[in-house]
């Protein structure tokens, strides 16, 4: 009688020591993994991941899509992300979790290579793969604009000097700044701060345009920087995000616009047409030679750390540095890549082709 009675309460109990331990290992795993670096919590990858410059998004994706027409693998994954916002996830750790490769229209700053040593990203190896033009644009039914590089701060900085003094931008119309240009309302749609692009409009136009001018010389030097940097916000110029064929169809919609641009987008596009710099218009020639003045490299980082874990890394790399994809016939100038001097590219080739990576097995 008694034992029929204490059946159930023994059942529950045991019941709940089932559960607790249950509980108990669940608890214990999950401090287990916490210890783990994040790289060996995901798993495995299958293909080579790439993140970066949207100037660079299709040139990235032609190497990517002949490498998987050519080998085993899966085609590699590219993703438009800007090189700042590259960089960050580049540099966010090693392991599968993370991307193999950066594609940068700048050279990487020395924050960013803090950032991925504190994360371990230590071999972190360089590849000059082109040269860039930034690009000043409107459409092609639009008014003809030659600008120079003051004239761009002048449209754009927040802060810009007045009769020797310091004021909030008052320009509402091109014409104001100088007779010579449109009478048109300044509105430029342009890049935002995580784009590589961006990072080139204020290394090429703001900084040696701005900096040198005795009102700004006249401030603190640690505030230099901070007011030749900053862009207006009262809408004169907007933010168009990182995709570069959102920002065409603003500026070809709008013949009153102008966009900020790389040159690719002006050779794919006849809806456009680019503004002379400093007398110069933008062409092939012109940036070849330098004498186009908005000119800038384009690069290709890459985890070494990967280079043993990932198949077929190296033979990318191979791949997107060759004479086939970066010459002067190279696959990549009808996306608007102009090739770098012979040497630089065969600085790139040499290096890349002393890589190993593992058989192609995935």
């Amino acid at each position: 009688m008694l034992r029929h009675l204490f059946q159930p309460l023994r059942q529950t109990l045991r019941h709940r020591r089932f559960t607790a331990g249950l509980l108990t290992c669940a608890v214990a795993a999950a401090c287990a993994a916490s210890l783990l670096p994040s790289s060996a919590l995901a798993g495995p990858r299958d293909g080579i991941r790439i993140v970066g410059s949207s100037t660079m998004y299709r040139m990235t994706s032609h190497v990517a899509e002949s490498f998987g027409r050519s080998h085993k693998l899966p085609t590699p994954v590219v993703e438009s992300t800007g090189t700042g916002g590259g960089f960050q996830l580049f540099c966010g750790g090693i392991g599968d979790a993370y991307p193999d490769v950066a594609a940068a229209s700048r050279l990487i700053t020395p924050a960013e290579q803090a950032a991925c040593a504190s994360h371990d990203v230590e071999d972190v190896q360089e590849y000059a793969v082109g040269t860039g033009g930034l690009v000043v644009a409107n459409a092609a039914n639009g008014r003809v604009f030659n600008l120079t590089r003051k004239h761009i701060w002048l449209a754009l900085a927040e802060t810009v000097p007045v009769d020797g003094k310091l004021v909030a931008n008052p320009y509402k119309i091109w014409s104001e700044i100088d007779p010579t240009l449109p009478q048109l309302p300044i509105l430029v749609y342009g890049p935002p701060p995580t784009s590589g692009t961006r990072d080139a409009l204020v290394g090429m136009v703001l900084e040696p345009t701005c900096l040198p001018d005795p009102a700004i010389q006249a401030l603190p030097q640690d505030q230099q920087r901070q007011v030749c940097f900053k862009l207006r916000e009262d809408g004169a110029y907007v933010e168009a995000g990182e995709y570069d064929d959102n920002l065409l169809r603003r500026v070809a919609a709008n013949p009153n616009a102008v966009g900020i641009i790389g040159f690719h987008v002006l050779t794919e596009d006849p809806s456009i047409k680019a503004a002379s710099v400093d007398g110069i218009l933008p062409t092939f020639v012109s940036i070849v030679s330098g004498h186009y003045p908005l000119v800038r490299n384009l690069y290709i980082y890459v985890k070494g750390d990967h280079l043993s874990r990932i198949p077929g890394l190296a033979d990318f790399v191979r791949l997107y540095t060759s004479e086939q994809m970066i010459g002067p016939e190279g696959e990549l100038t009808d996306n608007g890549l102009v090739p770098l001097p012979v040497h630089i590219r065969k600085a790139s080739q040499e290096k890349a082709a002393t890589l190993e990576s593992p058989p192609e097995t995935r």
